[in-house]
């Protein structure tokens, strides 16, 4: 193409395309679990990371390997942040929206009556 853009045949093709990939629910879900895979696994990664820094610094007290924990450390609590962030907010809209059971009178149930 030579920078005129898209025709307006072209532009009502893309529009009911990106329609159709908004309304797939499916695609949506499997596109925002994976990115949350990835960024839980770079955070376990990075804790990982962060406690063998831990043990080499404990061991050495080199200056350099300390600094390297700390940093390491500083990113490992802000990536896992947002993460914990997310699993909580997700527990606590499940707990909202799971059926209450209503309290059993004790008198109420069935079996021997003495």
């Amino acid at each position: 193409m030579s920078g005129a853009g898209l025709s307006d045949h072209e532009q009502r093709a893309l529009s009911e395309i990106e329609a159709q990939l908004k309304g797939d629910r499916s695609l949506n879900r499997r596109l925002r679990s994976a990115s949350l895979r990835q960024r839980i696994v770079a955070a376990c990664g990075l804790g990982a990371l962060t406690v063998a820094l831990l043990v080499a610094a404990a061991i050495t007290v080199a200056q350099p390997l300390i600094w390297s924990f700390a940093a390491a450390w500083i990113l490992t609590v802000v990536m896992s942040l947002p993460l914990i962030g997310q699993w909580a907010r997700r527990r606590w809209q499940l707990r909202d929206h799971s059926p209450r059971r209503e309290p059993q009178d004790p008198q109420s149930r069935s079996g021997p009556v003495h």
